[in-house]
């Protein structure tokens, strides 16, 4: 097994079978070409999660397929340390900053936020009986709510949006150079825009997150650079994970009529099903971390300086942990046991915000239609060796309030 299963076009579509074949052989594996292990099994990952002291996150690698086989190029200097890939105490105070805002309390507060953002979405595309889910709301809606919860203004959501998906192109691993060259322009245009946002937070006393930065940087708790990357990754982390749960919690219904009655039959399981959607479909691929002194991982031997990728994919659907691990349960016993929203101090923050999105995004298309299905092409994903998020997902509804579902209640034929 090599980099070129594990990175192939063919894995990026459907990863998992090479993932399971992988882990069968052995939790930790080092590929030569890239000069990375790769970490897959529940068990392992959960032991490098525990113990950040081992396995920095310190480490800004980005992989690398544009021509020929995937490779791992790692920023030597130069980044700015936040969240993401910064290690304790950096990155316990500048977590401290922001968590209350991403708390469960916080979230439950903006709940007329996010209906505000998704009603009108989901009800044009009932009303258009059908469409594209990624375009029309999957990727739409995310980031006019964290836009909100930061304290940008609503009128530059869809730029944001632009910004945001550079930024995910730029560690997408398979951008020509061309396009890296692009999306390094977009992302440092963001970057100089959140700066002048935190200028203008401070100086007006602003609330919210953007006024909690600001003053931040105001009394040197961290750099007017520490603070626009620190937004950056909030608004692209933050939309990425939830546009990829939207994308899968749907596909999901629109494939299975079993799974669709029950969640119309009974709403309150919508979290169950939104809860297995963020498991089977991480929207990461994975993490990477460097050793900080030479380690035993798995029955393996780690040098220090060790790079390692956890592949969050892999370990979600380990069998040793989740019974039937390929299949959707509503009934599994331990529901948020997967590694999607990390574990520990790099939990995601946003993970309140995400699964609040997916339920009200699948609650409101439940009760505006009486029916979803796939239609048109087959589902297909973004190329990207790091985040796993639908390219597009096209579906037809029947509308509610119109005749209740036949056994094929959607007519391609004509």
């Amino acid at each position: 097994m090599t980099q070129n299963d594990v990175f192939s076009e063919t894995a990026l579509q459907d990863p998992y079978p090479v993932l399971d074949t992988l882990r069968e052989s052995g939790d930790v594996h080092y590929l030569a070409g890239q000069q990375l292990y790769v970490v897959l099994g529940f068990d392992a990952i959960r032991t490098v999660l525990a113990d950040p002291g081992t396995y920095s996150s310190n480490l800004v690698a980005v992989l690398s397929a544009a021509s020929g086989p995937a490779q791992v190029s790692v920023a030597s200097g130069g980044g700015v340390d936040v969240l993401a890939t910064s290690d304790p105490p950096t990155h316990s105070e500048h977590r401290a900053l922001v968590m209350s805002r991403f708390s469960p309390g916080a979230i439950a507060e903006l709940s007329a936020v996010i209906d505000a953002a998704i009603t009108p979405a989901v009800t044009e595309l009932v009303a258009a009986g059908g469409g594209d889910w990624m375009q029309s709301v999957a990727t739409r809606v995310p980031v006019r709510v964290i836009g909100h919860v930061l304290g940008l203004p609503d009128t530059d959501h869809e730029q944001l949006t632009a910004w945001s998906d550079a930024a995910i192109e730029l560690v997408s691993g398979v951008a020509t150079p061309e396009r890296i060259d692009a999306a390094l322009l977009s992302v440092l245009e963001f970057t100089a825009y959140l700066g002048e946002a935190l200028d203008r937070a401070r100086s007006e006393s602003a609330a919210g997150v953007l006024g909690t930065i600001a003053a931040a940087v105001g009394s040197g708790t961290m750099t007017r650079d520490q603070g626009a990357i620190l937004l950056v990754q909030l608004v692209t982390a933050g939309a990425e994970s939830t546009t990829s749960l939207l994308g899968t919690a749907v596909r999901l219904i629109a494939s299975d009529p079993q799974l669709q009655t029950t969640l119309r039959t009974d709403p309150g399981r919508i979290g169950a099903l939104v809860e297995e959607a963020v498991r089977v479909e991480s929207p990461f691929r994975g993490h990477f971390r460097v050793t900080t002194t030479p380690a035993r991982l798995a029955g393996v031997d780690l040098e220090a300086g060790a790079r390692l990728m956890l592949l969050w994919g892999a370990s979600n659907r380990d069998p040793r942990v989740f019974e039937y691990p390929d299949t959707v349960d509503l009934d599994r016993p331990h529901p948020k046991l997967h590694h999607s929203f990390g574990r520990g101090i790099h939990f995601c923050l946003g993970a309140h915000l995400a699964r609040a999105e997916a339920v009200q995004a699948v609650r409101t298309l439940l009760e505006a239609t009486t029916w979803v299905e796939l239609t048109g092409p087959e589902p297909t994903y973004l190329p990207s060796l790091v985040v796993r998020r639908l390219a597009h997902l096209s579906i037809g509804v029947i509308p509610a309030g119109a005749p209740a579902a036949p056994t094929h209640p959607l007519d391609h034929s004509h």
